[in-house]
């Protein structure tokens, strides 16, 4: 018996090499550290502090480079493949196995690559059998929330920051108004009797 007769319907999804070598790997962008823990705090708008023009700018580039890629088809098939490597799922036909790949991928491409990769770590550990649809969907709902609740945080300080931070007042006291100050204070002392 050779390889392509031992081969079932659930080792018949492959991962190409081409596939295998390209893996894009996403991070979420990096804050400064009071920023980022700022961000993982679970507070409300009123709550919330009032940033400064250099936290803002830092927050804007945080939103505007946090939007994760969508996968592609290649990486799509290549996580779907690895999990049928490794995971029982009813047999079914070659043409059957490509239709499943289809509809799995149509329900699932609109998720962030970032989100099915850490979904699919997630079954990998946890699950014995092949998921549906509805069982990825919920595993990847708290992923996706959690790197949601970040970004919309960033955005809540921002628009905190643009309604509420006024510049400070400067402390610079003219030279003009310090000798009046002096002038004052020794004619309050003459008053007194205890010019010196």
């Amino acid at each position: 018996m050779n390889l392509e007769d031992a081969m079932t319907a659930q080792t018949a999804i492959t991962i190409s090499p081409a596939a295998a070598r390209f893996v894009r790997q996403w991070q979420e962008p990096s804050l400064p550290e009071k920023l980022g823990a700022l961000l993982d705090q679970r507070t409300m708008l009123p709550d919330m502090p009032v940033i400064g023009p250099k936290s803002a700018a830092y927050l804007s580039q945080y939103i505007a480079a946090c939007m994760p890629p969508s996968p592609t088809e290649d990486e799509f098939e290549n996580m779907i493949g690895e999990l049928s490597l490794v995971m029982v799922m009813p047999q079914s036909s070659e043409a059957g196995e490509e239709a499943r790949l289809e509809i799995y991928w149509r329900a699932l491409s609109s998720h962030a690559l970032p989100d099915l990769y850490a979904a699919f770590d997630q079954i990998l550990r946890k699950c014995r059998f092949f998921p549906t649809i509805a069982e990825i969907e919920q595993i990847i709902a708290p992923i996706r929330a959690k790197r949601m609740a970040r970004v919309n945080r960033a955005g809540l300080l921002l628009l905190k920051h643009e309604r509420e931070w006024v510049p400070p007042v400067a402390d610079v006291v003219s030279i003009e108004e310090v000798a009046a100050l002096r002038r004052e204070a020794r004619d309050g002392l003459a008053v007194s009797g205890e010019q010196r």
